[in-house]
């Protein structure tokens, strides 16, 4: 997990993804020479990945006097994503599966599956 208050611009993060294939692998029927038939899927039930962002911007609202709480107006942190398209995050989001090594969404990602199998 990381502390987004310590990020500085140009600064990689590391998110885990995780992807429940229930609904798109297609199972898959063979029958051995003994006539029993089983079957297998082509996907397993849980796909892992990790992307790479970059921190690159970020919005923050400064309010003077007695105002109205806005949600409009929450500090966001702008991440560049692989496809080049620039998304913000928002502050007050949690950033649980937001690393600052590849190798520690690597860990994370083999204790999810891990969990998940047992």
């Amino acid at each position: 997990m990381i502390d987004v208050n310590n990020l500085k611009f140009g600064d990689t993060v590391y998110v885990s993804k995780e992807v429940n294939n229930a609904f798109k692998k297609k199972r898959i029927t063979f029958t051995d020479a003994a006539g029993v038939e089983w079957y297998r899927y082509d996907l397993p039930n849980w796909e892992y990945s990790i992307e790479e962002l970059v921190y690159c911007g970020k919005t923050t609202y400064v309010e003077e006097g007695e105002v109205r709480f806005d949600e409009d107006r929450q500090t966001e942190l702008h991440f560049k994503y692989p496809d080049g398209q620039i998304y913000p995050e928002y502050l007050e989001d949690e950033f649980v599966n937001w690393f600052t090594t590849k190798i520690a969404a690597e860990d994370y990602n083999k204790e999810l599956a891990a969990s998940r199998n047992s």
